[in-house]
């Protein structure tokens, strides 16, 4: 897999990136006016700890550094009274209940994940180079904060990634620098790099215009990631 260089990387090549339904972006100067809901507050806190912790690489917590920074303020928050929406993969609550058990710190973060998921419109992703088969019906994905999500907002995205067991994601092009957490074990490739296993809990970064693809076996894939919107005129 190689750097695309020298010419404009489409929105279309980023496979985490849905937008065909065009949603309502927040308007900035309308930020900061809601409370966000305490367990998507502790969620972002605990999992921007991770991120930004003495072990994580410098990249990665230069991207979720600004994400955070802008988290201060919140977005257009949905309420999570109004019931499950359709569409959670049907695998989530293994992910969840392996991830309560890979060591004391995952174990809040995966029952504020749990009070939240039901909560989170579910895409399944678009296939693409590489893709494992019947890839269209072992993976979703959803946004927690950012266009089309839980909190409603145009600046950034923390995302949600989640693929059954024996699932490879595709080989895409990330439109922005994007910071990754995973929350189960996996095994990533990066640009023109080897493919190399993870532990959950292992935080890395992908530059823009580089390709990028995960993998699992055993276990299914959980993973978060950030990234700052590039601004809209």
């Amino acid at each position: 897999m190689a750097r695309a260089v020298g010419r404009p990387i489409k929105r279309g090549a980023d496979l985490l990136l849905n937008d065909e339904e065009k949603p309502a972006y927040i308007r900035l100067h309308d930020i900061g006016r809601e409370r966000r809901p305490r367990p998507l507050q502790e969620f972002l806190n605990d999992i921007g700890g991770l991120m930004l912790s003495a072990d994580a690489p410098a990249v990665a917590s230069f991207v979720a550094g600004k994400v955070l920074q802008r988290l201060l303020k919140t977005g257009k928050v949905r309420p999570l009274e109004g019931g499950p929406l359709p569409g959670a993969p049907d695998g989530l609550d293994d992910a969840i209940g392996y991830l309560a058990k890979s060591g004391r710190k995952y174990e809040a973060i995966a029952g504020q994940f749990k009070s939240l998921a039901d909560s989170l419109l579910w895409r399944r992703g678009r296939s693409g180079p590489f893709a494992s088969l019947n890839f269209g019906n072992t993976h979703s994905h959803a946004v927690l904060v950012g266009p089309g999500g839980m909190e409603e907002r145009a600046d950034l995205r923390v995302g949600v990634i989640y693929m059954d067991r024996y699932t490879r994601f595709p080989d895409h092009v990330q439109t922005q620098p994007r910071a990754f957490i995973l929350l189960s074990p996996g095994e990533i490739c990066l640009g023109n790099s080897q493919w190399f296993s993870a532990a959950t809990g292992t935080v890395f970064a992908n530059d823009a215009g580089q390709t990028f693809a995960i993998r699992c076996t055993a276990r299914p894939l959980l993973a978060v990631w950030c990234q700052v919107e590039p601004e809209t005129r």
